[in-house]
């Protein structure tokens, strides 16, 4: 049986690469699910071939090329991300033009909207949460069904659910099908990737493969730490998960397989002497959603880490996970930096979010780190949720203000490179039915394909905000320079009589720097220029006048310690109007297809669609009523909502 697993991109269709591959100052995370589906499907003695459509980023001619040569069997593309949906479409109507026998399967957390994907693309199989154990029972069923009806895509549909964790069309009614989430893979059955079987995705472009390793002096949080910079280091760094998964269930967030596992630290240390060895690793990005959750296995992985001389970044730490004894641990094992999720400043906006901790642990967390001279990022932040307001960004200026001057670093060196992000509503998640519920993103199938074309390719940026908070765009457009106005405000006040830290200044000087070798940021500085400021002043060149008043206050205005002295009503409503006037030259003039949602603002349609502040004060609610799950179940209630649930809305929870 001829198998085939492929990458996909997230660029739309057609797209020229805003960069190379080979280009950005960060290694390219390894296909980790990839090859865990090929390490599954070959104990279970099926053998699979790759195509890593993704590095290489073919035309449509060589796919197609690709496709009439090999003409597989089955075919399994794993959509990571659910912004990857206009790329699915893409190459599965490819493969099915060029070879009409081939089941296409497809996994990953784009299949959360499984019933969009079956019904409007040549997707045959939707995976949906966890895939390997799936995975290989589809194959098991394909190799018996060739047997008898010689096509991959002519069988007995109750037959096939039998598979856990599959979804499929009947063709005799047309209603989508779904067996339930399948099983996980124990944790002594994690595999690291393996280089090999992602160098043969390359189609001999063997260069390909040194794009999952980047130098570390190219890094931003690996320059921070003087450590780097000692003589015998190897100098590659690459990216690495030492768990899998999350304890939290943030209401922004898309959770396509429920729980958190951990590798087998013999493996682990299997793979860091390959990674050591054979590809000159001295640097690892640790880039777990949840890092230091079991506390004896983190302790015992970062021991070998350091055992194998590698210095590391945890890019994704809960606040209360950790104590001073872990953080001291952990540096003492080769950690250089970390990196909090800590979202916002406001406490009504945490509790929305579910986050389950308090403003109080995020400053406990981040002074720690400031105390044990380990370095912590202070640009977790984001704005945009459903809830979110004036008062809810200002109090995130207040914290990013308190915590620079804890630091002894000025605002502007923190963040005047930096854009803050504004929330995407991920198909799945709370926000994305709070949106729904609102008749702002569509019920059908024909409009939630919409809404995945919108989202496709985009990042959490404001010049993609979908607004789903009801605030009219005056303030949407405001939220970030409100947020940078308020920190350099606070920052002036607490530094009063202080000195700045002039050892850390430098060092964030130096970090700018290495940010500006960036291309993409310099790309994003000559073309697009929506929150402007990356890199050095002196990189500033070819600026677009579609963002020149962006790049005004950005330069001059919000992180101005003397204009900060004025009163906030006079200084606040005057940056607010600058940034909404050229909000409207970008809409009208320049007809900028980035600002995707504005119906709300219509005053009748904003008023139905913010969340009170009546229905978030803590002396009436309780933390659980604060979260957006639990708003979004009320208001179900109170419209006398009852769904008649098909087995196709059961995917979109999640486990």
């Amino acid at each position: 049986m001829n198998i085939l697993l492929c990458s996909v991109p997230v660029e739309r269709p057609g797209d020229p690469l805003r960069r190379a591959r080979s280009e950005g100052t960060m290694p390219i995370m390894p296909k980790v699910a990839i090859t865990s589906l090929n390490n599954w499907a070959e104990k279970n003695n099926f053998k699979t071939s790759y195509y890593d459509i993704d590095m290489l980023y073919p035309s449509d001619d060589e796919i197609k090329e690709f496709f009439k040569k090999n003409k597989p069997d089955i075919v399994g593309l794993s959509a990571v991300v659910s912004t990857s949906y206009l790329q699915t479409k893409r190459l599965s109507k490819i493969i099915k033009e060029t070879s009409p026998e081939t089941l296409i399967v497809c996994g990953g957390y784009l299949t959360a909207a499984a019933k969009t994907i079956l019904l409007k693309t040549d997707v045959d199989v939707c995976v949906v949460g966890d895939g390997e154990v799936a995975w290989v029972g589809i194959l098991k069923f394909v190799e018996r069904n060739l047997k008898y009806v010689g096509s991959s895509t002519n069988f007995d549909i109750d037959d096939f659910l039998k598979i856990k964790g599959v979804a499929i069309q009947d063709k005799t009614d047309g209603e989508i099908k779904f067996s339930g989430y399948g099983e996980k893979l124990a944790s002594c059955d994690m595999v690291f990737p393996s280089f090999e079987y992602l160098k043969s995705g390359m189609q001999g472009d063997d260069k390909a493969l040194q794009n999952y390793f980047r130098p570390f002096y190219n890094a931003e949080m690996m320059v921070m730490d003087d450590r780097a910079f000692e003589k015998g280091r190897r100098p590659m760094m690459a990216s690495i998960f030492l768990t899998k998964g999350c304890v939290a269930k943030c209401t922004f967030c898309q959770r396509g397989s429920k729980g958190y596992q951990t590798y087998d630290l013999a493996k682990l240390e299997e793979h860091l002497k390959i990674l050591r060895d054979e590809y000159n690793v001295g640097f690892l990005l640790v880039d777990d959603e949840n890092f230091g959750s079991v506390k004896k296995y983190c302790y015992e992985a970062a021991e070998l880490l350091n055992k194998y001389d590698m210095l590391w970044y945890a890019g994704g730490v809960r606040v209360t996970n950790v104590t001073k004894e872990d953080l001291l641990h952990y540096k003492n094992n080769g950690c250089i930096s970390i990196k909090f999720g800590i979202e916002s400043g406001s406490q009504t906006m945490l509790d929305i979010m579910e986050k389950k901790f308090t403003v109080e642990d995020i400053k406990k967390a981040i002074l720690t780190c400031f105390e044990i001279d380990l370095y912590t990022s202070l640009q977790g932040f984001m704005l945009g949720m459903p809830g979110e307001s004036k008062h809810t960004a200002r109090m995130s200026g207040k914290l990013i203000g308190e915590l620079s001057a804890e630091l002894g670093v000025p605002v502007d060196l923190l963040y005047g490179n930096q854009d803050l992000l504004y929330t995407i509503p991920l198909v799945g998640t709370p926000m994305y039915e709070y949106g729904k519920l609102h008749n702002l993103i569509g019920n059908t199938v024909d409009e939630e394909e919409k809404y995945l074309e919108l989202t496709s390719n985009v990042g959490a940026y404001k010049r993609y905000f979908i607004n789903l908070n009801g605030a009219p765009m005056s303030e949407v457009v405001f939220w970030d320079f409100l947020v940078f106005l308020e920190a350099t405000r606070t920052y002036r006040k607490l530094m009063k009589n202080k000195k700045e830290n002039q050892k850390m200044i430098e060092k964030f000087e130096y970090q700018i720097r290495v940010k500006g070798m960036n291309p993409q940021v310099r790309a994003k500085e000559k073309e697009i220029r929506v929150m402007g400021a990356a890199g050095t002043k002196e990189e500033k060149s070819n600026i677009s006048l579609q963002y020149v008043i962006t790049n005004f206050l950005r330069q001059y205005i919000v992180f101005n310690q003397t204009l900060s002295l004025l009163p906030r009503f006079i200084l606040e409503p005057f940056v607010q109007y600058l940034a909404y006037f050229e909000y409207q030259i970008q809409k009208y003039i320049y007809k900028d297809s980035n600002n995707l949602h504005t119906v709300t603002n219509k005053k009748s349609i904003r008023d139905k669609i913010r969340i009170h502040t009546s229905d978030l004060d803590p002396e009436k609610t309780s933390q659980k009523d604060r979260s957006l799950r639990q708003i979004v179940k009320l208001k179900k209630e109170q419209l006398d909502i009852v769904l008649k649930q098909t087995e196709a809305d059961k995917l979109v929870g999640g486990p």
